[in-house]
């Protein structure tokens, strides 16, 4: 009798969650949320304070180059703690793995409301969509979140301790080759340059709070030459979801400036998927036949009749997607002009 109780007491344990030890703080895994590429997203649950996270696993298979593509997303997520409307890290961990590869492991809150594209996807489903009111009032939230990153404090300000903020004003002063870059205390913009739905998460308190930060940049960047053209222009393709990527980042030329406006175009990209839950030049795709890449290039955009939204909010997303860059407006001015409509 005693071996079958042991028997069964074994075969239950087969059945207890997978766990890990994150710097101390023990893990249970619960399910998969997702995976792309080299990185892997799950629902994990603290097994002293039963607080739940996300933990996202990025495994660096190519050496010390994408340790370093995957150390700017760690650095992102520490660098925007003074705003709760940026995804800040609980936690982080670089693993030496048997084969001599590296993974790292980072733990973030879980937003169990879901995205903008889970709201997006359920009214496809129901065949629904947003009034005006609420496209507008996701708009000036996701632009409220977008302007936290194109106002960053090199200060580090914010409320940290002082070891906190000594962190913060190393990572902004540093660009990504770790050379010093930038006087403390300026304001220093980035751009998130991946803005889209699926990037926009509610918290509990309503909050639209913009995640994925592996496509962080410094927002300002002049092009010095076709080299350096060609670099950002390949680095675009791997990390800015092409649908809601700016034209200056699909065709990056020589002799001119990049800046935070890229965020402006997907931000005009992200609320007309609110209104007709497509993106603007996926919907041209489908309707046209004509690749994405052309009409982006070609500004192929057309608004529906139904539903029926007005021409005042159709003006600001068109205003958004200007295709000159030096023409498009900032985010202030699009909060401002998205406040005028509410």
């Amino acid at each position: 009798m005693n071996d079958f109780w042991a028997a069964v007491q074994a075969c239950f344990s087969c059945f207890q969650a997978p766990s890990l030890v994150l710097n101390g703080r023990r893990l249970s895994v619960t399910k998969l949320l997702g995976e792309g590429g080299f990185a892997y997203v799950y629902l994990v649950e603290d097994q002293r304070s039963h607080e739940v996270y996300a933990l996202k696993k990025i495994r660096c298979p190519f050496g010390a180059e994408s340790v370093a593509t995957v150390m700017r997303e760690v650095n992102a997520c520490k660098r925007f703690r003074n705003t709760l409307l940026v995804i800040s890290s609980v936690d982080s961990m670089v693993k030496q793995d048997e084969d001599g590869t590296k993974t790292v492991y980072l733990l973030l809150p879980y937003y169990g409301k879901g995205s903008l594209q889970d709201l997006i996807n359920d009214n496809a489903i129901n065949n629904q969509s947003f009034s005006e009111p609420e496209v507008l009032k996701y708009a000036l939230g996701t632009a409220e979140a977008i302007r936290a990153m194109h106002h960053h404090h090199a200060s580090g300000s914010g409320g940290h301790d002082d070891g906190e903020a000594e962190e913060d004003r190393l990572l902004d002063n540093q660009d990504d080759s770790g050379r010093s870059s930038v006087p403390l205390g300026e304001v220093v913009p980035y751009a998130h340059r991946d803005v889209k739905p699926a990037n926009v998460m509610i918290d509990d308190h309503q909050r639209l709070v913009l995640m994925d930060l592996g496509s962080v940049s410094k927002a300002r960047v002049h092009v010095e030459n076709r080299q350096q053209a060609l670099e950002i222009q390949d680095e675009a393709a791997e990390l800015c979801t092409l649908p809601y990527r700016a034209p200056e980042l699909l065709n990056v030329r020589p002799g001119t400036t990049i800046d935070e406006r890229v965020d402006v175009w997907s931000l005009g990209c992200t609320i007309y998927a609110l209104m007709y839950s497509i993106s603007p030049f996926e919907r041209a795709e489908r309707d046209t036949g004509a690749s994405l890449n052309l009409a982006i290039s070609n500004r192929k955009l057309d608004f529906p009749p139904t539903p029926n939204y007005s021409q005042d909010l159709k003006d600001l997303v068109a205003n958004c997607l200007t295709m000159d860059c030096a023409d498009r407006p900032t985010i202030d001015q699009v909060i401002s002009q998205i406040q005028q409509l509410l």
